[in-house]
């Protein structure tokens, strides 16, 4: 019953998200369902213009405060062509305020999902940023317990271990499955496990949900091997897929337990990775022992997976992309990267700011005071070139007026005017070729 009410709750949402996929078939829809009521209460007046309640008017509200200026205009447009046939005498006057009144309910719309795409965006960027400083620091916490753990001559970390599969992956251009089969071997030797794989979206697709069409499948060197029907009917992975979450097996109250009763599943748990919205991959634990299998282990484990595949995701962007090329700092380059897709993507800007230096002693005196007034979504680097010193800022989700609050503030704490001898500017962060002359050509004169 349970597995069915999640079916029916996905189809019900799958439902809604095909309706608001098709716009501008629901504006027909409704606005059809409009002129038959119209034509059945009011033959000689369809549009309802005449009421003493502006029916027309509530409807093309609706339409347009919902879905914007085209689909309002599209409503307009038919209701226009509906009067001019069915009319004795065009009104004027009653199509002329709902024009203006679509014009302003579209401007209303603009501005609001605006608003709102600009707040989710800088919200998703933070819970993003959040969660990736989190899985770094959690990583290492677990590298030093395994070192407390291991042995004096068989010192092991986790964290570098990850690393040299993340290297592998860019340096030797391993496949995809070649990455998880070395991530599933050190989950074996790091946490016991007996069988286990790992279900993965195909190299360069972005999914919602995994599913038997759109993944592949990758096996430790002690699972069995399943059919792919078999496994995305299994309750644990439907139930991880649709609801972004891990999922699995536990006791009475709650925790994770390897359980006498488990013929109705194949699986201890799930662990599925979500970044951006879009799923990953899901890691499937099939077989672990019971000692190993607890609370903290699966913490440990969803950790380090989202940390393997995030920090691939970070290595990938950097290799294939040639801006800023000249930037030793990967953690500044790839926000500026990622915050230049954003801005691609959503129009949402953010802002660089450069102060240059011919002095050494200068730029490292500005650079540590500006260091201790960062917000903790800020960056700055530093780059020298041609005996000039430069200190770059990043303003993450932040316009111009940000980035010169900020300037101002750090001039004020700077107290020998020698160290005010310096030269900025400001660039939007889709100006980053504009960045790259003012530093590397503009004084090479």
């Amino acid at each position: 019953m349970a597995s069915k009410r999640l079916k029916d709750t996905i189809k019900d949402s799958k439902l809604f998200q095909l309706i608001r996929n098709h716009v501008y078939l629901e504006t027909f829809f409704l606005v059809g369902i409009f002129l038959l009521a119209g034509y059945f209460l009011s033959p000689e007046d369809i549009c309802l213009t005449q009421k003493n309640i502006p029916y027309l008017l509530i409807l093309l509200s609706v339409i347009t405060l919902f879905h914007g200026f085209e689909s309002g205009m599209l409503s307009l447009g038919i209701i226009a062509i509906v009067m001019w046939i069915t009319y004795a005498v065009f009104p004027y006057v009653p199509f002329l305020i709902n024009l203006l009144m679509v014009m302003i309910f579209s401007e209303f719309h603009y501005y609001w999902t605006k608003q709102i795409k600009e707040l989710k965006t800088s919200s998703n960027y933070t819970t993003t940023k959040l969660n990736e400083l989190s899985n770094a620091f959690y990583s290492l916490k677990i590298s030093h317990d395994q070192l407390e753990k291991s042995h004096v001559l068989k010192p092991m970390s986790i964290r570098s271990a990850i690393e040299e599969i993340l290297e592998d992956k860019i340096d030797k251009k391993i496949t995809q499955e070649e990455y998880f089969i070395d991530f599933l071997a050190l989950l074996e030797k790091s946490f016991h496990l007996q069988g286990g794989f790992i279900i993965y979206a195909k190299e360069g697709e972005e999914l919602e949900y995994l599913t038997e069409q759109n993944s592949l499948v990758c096996y430790s060197s002690t699972s069995e091997r399943y059919a792919k029907e078999e496994i995305f009917h299994e309750y644990l992975v439907d139930k991880s897929i649709n609801y972004k979450q891990v999922v699995y097996v536990s006791d009475n109250e709650g925790n994770p337990a390897v359980r006498k009763d488990m013929e109705d599943s194949k699986f201890l748990a799930t662990i599925p990775v979500i970044y951006e919205n879009k799923m990953l991959a899901l890691l499937v634990i099939e077989k672990m022992p019971f000692m190993a299998f607890n609370r903290e282990n699966l913490i440990s484990l969803s950790i380090l997976f989202e940390y393997l595949l995030i920090s691939g995701i970070k290595q990938e962007l950097l290799s294939k992309s040639d801006k800023l090329l000249f930037i030793q700092d990967k953690t500044f380059r790839y926000e500026y990267l990622r915050m230049a897709m954003l801005e691609r993507k959503y129009k949402t800007n953010s802002t660089l700011m450069v102060i240059k230096t011919d002095q050494e002693i200068r730029s490292i005196k500005i650079f540590e005071k500006a260091q201790k007034m960062l917000r903790s979504l800020d960056l700055l680097t530093t780059y020298k070139h041609n005996n000039l010193h430069f200190i770059l800022f990043l303003f993450p989700l932040n316009d111009k007026a940000a980035a010169i609050g900020f300037f101002n503030r750090l001039s004020q704490t700077i107290e020998d005017e020698r160290d005010k001898r310096f030269e900025h500017m400001f660039f939007d962060i889709h100006n980053g070729d504009l960045l790259e002359k003012y530093i590397l050509e503009y004084h090479n004169d």
